[in-house]
């Protein structure tokens, strides 16, 4: 009799391990092998900071348009929000911190916050030149009498006019420093891949010089993500963004590689003399302010790098 009970507890045990083994199977011929729907998706958080002028379009709904294909591959979903540059420093005060933040070289007050401190990834960049819309110039004769000044948003333009000599020339806004120079008030302007796009939408004859001595129109992206699976994936997105490099004509604005056949395939490949250390203080950012204000050549070249 206790032979038989043994062997009942042995037939029993076997079917239960059966149904353990087949469980795992069976779940997955029905859901074909895949994840359950109801799997929780990441959200990476990213601010767009246009702190200088662009080539064309929105650089917010290019990172955008490729957050949407890094979400088709990625178990993420990535969200893109504009913002300026004093209402991100005032939300990072007051604790509202995103994944990633996407800023200008000259941008201050991230450098707390990224995680990082060396990760300041470039993704995209512009440049300064100097252009005309007379045929027959050759740059030769350029002066701070017969250019004026696109200063810009918050770029440093007139670092780039100082270290090309003409640091003294009229100072206007981007749009009607443009028009100055249709206007043929002025000669020239120095401007920026912006104002090159500005010109061929005009359909005007120009002429660019690129400008070599100074440039800190990059747009950087950094990692800001306090949380290690949010870090690893905004990591992975930035090298999804360097990737598709080749998409930046969308927005007028370069890359490593050479990507245009028109006019701004002369601001393309360049290097240049110095450049902005970032992420930048705001100590380091008044230091600059004052030796621009002052047209202090030799304190400015040693402040850049």
């Amino acid at each position: 009799m206790r032979h038989k009970k043994i062997i009942a507890r042995a037939i029993w045990f076997a079917v239960c391990l059966s149904v353990l083994l087949a469980a795992p199977l069976l779940i997955a011929a029905n859901t074909g092998g895949n994840q359950p729907n109801n799997v929780t998706m990441n959200v990476l958080t990213v601010w767009q900071i246009d702190s200088f002028e662009g080539g064309k379009g929105s650089r917010a709904s290019y990172l955008q348009n490729l957050g949407d294909k890094f979400s088709q591959t990625t178990n993420c979903y990535v969200k893109v929000i504009s913002v300026t540059s004093g209402s991100a420093r005032q939300n990072l005060n007051s604790g509202v911190i995103p994944d990633l933040v996407s800023y200008g070289a000259g941008m201050y007050g991230l450098e707390s916050y990224i995680t990082d401190k060396t990760a300041a990834h470039v993704w995209a960049h512009g440049g300064y030149c100097i252009l005309t819309i007379d045929e027959s110039a050759d740059f030769s004769d350029i002066s701070g009498q017969n250019t004026v000044i696109n200063i810009g948003l918050e770029n440093y333009s007139q670092a780039a006019a100082l270290m090309c000599g003409v640091g003294e020339a009229t100072k206007e806004k981007p749009t009607a420093a443009y028009v100055s120079l249709l206007n043929g008030k002025y000669k020239y302007l120095l401007g920026t891949q912006r104002d090159i796009f500005r010109l061929k939408t005009r359909n005007a004859a120009f002429k660019v010089k690129p400008l070599t001595e100074f440039n800190d129109l990059y747009q950087l992206i950094s990692v800001t993500s306090k949380t290690q699976i949010n870090a690893y994936l905004a990591n992975k997105f930035i090298n999804f963004v360097q990737s598709n490099s080749a998409e930046l004509t969308k927005i007028g604005l370069m890359g490593d590689s050479k990507l245009y056949q028109d006019e701004m395939s002369q601001m393309e490949n360049i290097s240049y003399e110095y450049t902005l250390t970032s992420p930048m203080g705001k100590e380091a950012k008044s230091a600059i302010d004052a030796a621009i204000k002052n047209s202090n050549m030799k304190l400015l070249k040693n402040l850049l790098k």
